[in-house]
Parts: structure tokens; sequence; C-alpha cells
């Protein structure tokens, strides 16, 4: 248990005012509850409510083939055409077509170029689409008679045009639509009178096992689990819509097409969320409403295209001891055998795996985007806390919970951020002018692989401020030097705060979600007690029984006393510079490989005492992947590369500091974004 409350001798140790913030999923359980309940009631849903289906097919053969997807069905998006004349030589057919939007003369030459285009920015594009084509446009436009010929080249025998138009194409088929203006690209025409076009969706093999539901949306603004099968060894088929459907759009939205995969905590209108339990999937039914951060991304204009695993109710977890409901996802880089690290395991390992996927969102309560970004090397933001709402978000301790994100790439990272979060940060004028890189972390081994590409980023990023100050403390040297060590009865910071994150975590997840969670399961299997895998079992237990409300109260208190005096002495907010500092760290040097098939001890209670600072502050810390270094596999028995990443910390909401200071890094060579596969940078 916790220590008695210390006596406050001084101010600095009297309780600060507790904020009125929230996350906003404090009420999480009862909320989970009432749908179960009001679901109950409800009459079984018809068939006709339930339609859905979807056409699949492949392009091309062997490993080089290509599958895809086109859900039809009334809660499926599709456009309709109608036929003015031309199409009764094609009624009953359906065929793989694309659309394009033109003006003026339409030449074979305008139409190449047009392919090359979607070619170069598409990877659902095919020129197996192109058995028709249809034309759009605005205006009055012209097809010449050159345009027949090439289309037969490119496997097509018919034209559909749509619109003012004239041509003089003779040899293939030709004929007349009228109708709205659809997005550019590719899709499934059904020819049945008129013309019915249904979007395409390329299918994606989930190979390094890091999703948990494959997901397109519907009509009425929810999503479904839709997949079709694609060649691999237990891996989920992901579909993903064409680029070209957002390339144009006339007033394209911050996050317009951007691809996303959300971590299995978030609430999803239309689909059950798992936390990565199997018995706590099947308590509740799906969910009727988007939690509010992906309402923020779904307003935005990103694609949610799955649902990423989490470690078992986002407690910490490693593969072969405890992932159990789940195989752990597999992280890309090295010899792919590594950790992925967690809770945020399946977004950290997707976002370093698969180019076609542009974002991923994952929660932070206690490294969970940091110590995966780090482990994927890959960039990755612990947000400041109490900003972004949390409604509809699994809690873990609401206290410290927030909702980040991963990126391979700081300036398309830096807009993601800016798009998401909107105005709930702060702005600032100017970089903040005193940069601390704390003693000893920045001392290396004369014969350290990494040394170089540390010091390699100190300078750049020093030379890029151009800092009036550096400072070489630690936070204990902070403490130290502002009386803190003796004011506590001569504790250190990691002694301080030793009990703060373990009592929330354990204590706070019992009482607030698990325990009515038991429950709610209790009631609908006999009385029975769900199957918990172990690292939530041990914290969940161990605060049941170990620890009180009294406890949980003193942990609160700690934790606002650290960060008043993180506030007022080492992340200090600024009106120009949002942080008067940023203190600058090496995090993993990529000495130590951690392979994934090792058996390890039993999980801990959750109380650590080392690295907490923006857990229990809640400022923004941010994971840089900056370099790799070699090492000798004991899996592949090769020469493989482990990422070497480095942290960066400010003062609460100024998150955008730290992004922007990231992108600029990047665009001026400091930094660069890192490739998806064994090894982020080249070799």
């Amino acid at each position: 248990m916790l220590p008695s409350q210390l006596l406050a001798i001084v101010p600095i140790l009297a309780t600060p005012a507790i904020a009125s913030l929230v996350a906003g999923n404090e009420n999480y359980a009862a909320v989970s509850r009432a749908l179960r309940r009001s679901t109950s009631l409800k009459s079984r849903s018809s068939p006709s409510d339930l339609a859905s289906t979807s056409v699949t097919f492949s392009v091309g053969d062997g490993d080089d083939s290509k599958q895809y997807l086109s859900p039809i069905g009334p809660k499926h998006k599709s456009y309709t055409l109608n036929a003015e004349w031309g199409l009764d030589g094609f009624t009953g057919q359906t065929l793989a077509v694309t659309v394009f939007t033109v003006e003026g003369e339409v030449t074979c030459d305008v139409l190449g170029k047009k392919l090359s285009s979607y070619a170069s920015v598409d990877d659902v594009w095919d020129e197996a689409f192109m058995q028709a084509i249809v034309l759009q446009s605005n205006s009055s436009y012209h097809v010449t008679e050159d345009v027949a010929s090439c289309l037969q080249g490119w496997g097509g025998s018919l034209l559909i045009k749509s619109g003012e138009a004239t041509s003089n194409v003779t040899d293939i088929g030709l004929s007349l639509v009228s109708g709205s203006l659809v997005p550019p690209g590719p899709y499934l025409a059904r020819i049945d009178g008129n013309v019915t076009l249904t979007e395409l969706y390329r299918v994606y093999r989930d190979e390094n096992q890091a999703f948990t539901a494959a997901i397109i949306p519907t009509t009425d603004g929810k999503f479904t689990d839709l997949s079709t099968s694609a060649p691999g060894m237990n891996t989920l088929s992901i579909p993903v819509p064409s680029r070209l459907y957002t390339l144009d759009l006339p007033s394209p939205r911050a996050l317009e097409g951007r691809r996303v995969a959300v971590k299995d905590i978030f609430d999803i209108a239309g689909l059950k969320t798992g936390c990565g339990n199997r018995a706590y999937y099947n308590t509740y039914p799906a969910r009727d409403v988007h939690s509010y951060p992906v309402q923020r991304l779904v307003d935005q204009g990103a694609i949610i295209i799955a649902k990423a695993k989490t470690s078992s109710f986002a407690n910490g977890e490693t593969a072969t001891g405890d992932w159990v409901d789940q195989m752990c996802p597999y992280n890309p880089r090295a010899d792919g055998y590594q950790q992925p690290s967690s809770s945020s395991s399946g977004p950290g390992a997707a976002i370093a795996a698969y180019d076609w996927l542009d974002n991923t969102v994952g929660s932070d309560t206690g490294c969970s985007v940091l110590c995966p970004s780090s482990s994927n090397g890959v960039f990755g933001m612990r947000p400041t806390w109490g900003r972004l709402n949390l409604t509809g978000v699994m809690p873990m301790a609401p206290s410290m919970d927030t909702a980040g994100f991963f990126s391979r790439d700081a300036i398309k990272g830096r807009d993601f951020s800016k798009a998401w979060y909107g105005d709930l940060f702060g702005n600032y004028t100017e970089l903040p002018q005193t940069l601390i890189f704390p003693e000893p972390e920045w001392t290396f081994d004369s014969d350290s692989p990494a040394a170089p590409i540390y010091n390699a980023f100190r300078e750049g990023i020093t030379k890029f401020v151009n800092p009036t100050t550096i400072d070489n403390r630690t936070f204990d040297g902070f403490w130290n030097d502002t009386g803190m060590y003796a004011q506590t009865g001569n504790e250190t910071v990691s002694e301080y705060y030793a009990d703060v994150w373990g009592t929330l975590v354990d204590y706070g997840q019992w009482t607030t979600f698990a325990e009515p969670w038991f429950e709610d399961y209790a009631a609908v299997n006999d009385g029975r007690i769900p199957f918990v895998a172990p690292s939530p079992n041990t914290r969940w237990s161990w605060g049941r029984v170990n620890l009180t409300q009294a406890d949980y109260d003193e942990a609160l208190r700690r934790k606002a006393v650290y960060k008043e005096w993180i506030i007022e002495n080492v992340l200090v907010p600024d009106n120009n510079t949002c942080t008067k500092t940023i203190y600058i760290a090496p995090y993993d040097d990529g000495s130590s490989p951690n392979y994934r098939n090792l058996y390890r001890a039993p999980p801990s209670n959750g109380f650590f005492s080392s690295g907490m600072e923006s857990f229990i502050v809640g400022n923004p810390q941010m994971m840089l992947p900056i370099g790799q270094v070699p090492y000798e596999s004991n899996i592949s028995n090769h020469t493989e590369y482990l990422p070497v990443t480095l942290t960066m910390y400010a003062a609460p909401g100024c998150d955008y500091v730290l992004w922007d200071l990231a992108a600029a890094l990047q665009e001026s060579g400091v930094l660069s974004a890192v490739s998806t596969g064994r090894t982020g940078f080249p070799v």
C-alpha cells in the first residue's frame, strides 16, 4: 500500500487543486451495460436488414496476383447511371470499369496520361479495370476516333459517355448515360437496363497478424466486418479502397482518403469492441455510435480500414507468455521475431509493416504508443492528457489515458496530428530556447554503434534550434536542485511516484471497468467468471486485494503534486514558445535484441519506478526513429538491424511544438521518413 500522506511542510507539497478535466471514458462500463440491456429488448433484424454481400475476384496469377472485393447491397455505396442508348447488347454483364472526368478533346494520349497518373498514385487501380471506360464531365467534350484502338489495346470493348458528349468512335461498343458525377477510379459495373457502379477494394494479407477485424463503411454511417479470402497463414484479408475516389474532391477534408487502422479499444459503430479478450467480445453487442476520437477521424475524411490488435485490456504483455486469446502481432523489423511491445501492438506493427496503410491509432496510458513506436522503429506520440475526449474508449486509468497515433513520416505525422486534434493544443511564435540533454543518458561507451547516430542528431537539432541555453540535468537533477529530495524525506523522483501508476491502473481499472464486466458476464453465463489473461489478471487481483480507495486518492494526490512541480521547474509553459524547454533523451540504442520466442517471468503488478513522467504529468512525449544498428540474429543466422530511437518531452499542451520540430528536422535532413519491412533505413 502507499505510505501515508506526507505533511505539507512546504507549499509545493500541499495538494494542488485537482483539475476539473476528465478523460471522457470514466463511464464506459455503464454505457456498455446499458447497450447490452437495450439490445436484448430489441427484436431480431429481418434478413433484408442484414442484406450485404460482396463480389470477389483476382487479377493476375501466382504470387503477382491481386485480390479484389466489391461490396453489394443496400448498406453499401453505389452509383446509378441511367441508360439513354447503346447498352442493350451488354445487359446482364458485369464489367470492371474505370471512370474518368474529362474536358475538351479526349484523345488516346489524354487518357494514357490519366492512366499513368492513376497507376502512380493508386495501388488499387489496375489495367484490368479497362474492360469499359466511363467518361464524364461538367462541360461538353468530344471523344476522338483514336480512343477506340487505345481502349482495345487496354483490353476494353465499351465506351460509356455521360453528359454532353460527341464522338466519332467506331469498332467498339458506344453508349450514352445520364447521372450525377461520380468519383473517378475503378468500379464494378453491373448492366441491367441502367449501369450500377459499386466501389472496388483491393484486398491485402495481414501477414504480420496485426488486425482483429477488416472493416468497410456502410451508408448509415457505421461499419461492417467484411473480408474476403487472400492466401496466407492465419491471416485476415484487409480491403482498402481506391485512393482515386478522394484524390480530386473539390473541398477535401484534412484527412480525406487517408487509410487508418484503429486499436480495438475504440468503439466503432456497427462493430463489437473486443479489448483483446474473447469473453469481453461476446459479452456486449455491437456498438451503436463511434467513440469520440473515431468520430473526429471520420469527420475529417479518414477511411477506417481495420481494427488493430491490443494486448488484453491494454495491459502490458509479451509474446509467448502473455498473449492467450489472440496471436501477438509480428514486429516486421530485423528478423521478424522481435517483440512488438504493447499495448498498441497491432497499430505499431501494422504501420511498420504495410505501405498501403497511412496511419494507425492507439492509446497510451503507460507507454502503449511510445514503446511500440520504439520497438517497431516509427514515429509515435503520446499527446497531452485530457484534451481529446475519450468517450467510447475502454478505460485503463482515466486519469492517464490518452489517444495517440503512429506514423512513418514526421511531416505526414504533423499533418495528421493537426487534422485529428485540431485546436486542442497551444500555439507558439518561436522555438523554445532551452534544450535539455540529460546526462548520463548522453554518455556512451566508446564502442557503442548507436553513439554516432545519437551525436549526429544532437548536433543537428542544436544547430537547427540554436538555443540560448543547454541544460544537462536529469529529472532527478532538477528534483534535487529545487529541494524536493529533502522536502519529501529523501525520496528520489522514482521513489516519490513509484506506486502512483500501478495504483491508478490496478485499483482503478478493476473498480471502474473490470468489476462491472465480471457482473455482466456472470449474469448471462450462469454465474461463471470470464477468462482473463495473466497480465491484467495479476494487476486486477492485486488491486482488489491490496489497494483501497484511500490508496487511490493518495496516488492521485502525488500525481498532482509531481505534475505541478514539473510544469513549474522543468517543462514550463511559455506564451511565446508554448514550452520553455524541450527535454531530449536517447531511448533504445538497439543493443539488445528482444526475441518473442523466449519464456519470461510472470507479469508484474504494474508498479514501475522510472520513466513515468509523461504518464503522470500528462505532457506530450514523442518517439523518433533516428537510425538502426546491426546485430547477429539467432533466429535468421544473419546480420539484421534494430531501430535506434530517441524521445522528446514538452510542456502540457505543446504537442505541435514537437510535431512541427520533427517535421522541420525531416525537411532539413536531420531526420528522415522510415520504410516498411525489415529495415526502416537503407542498409
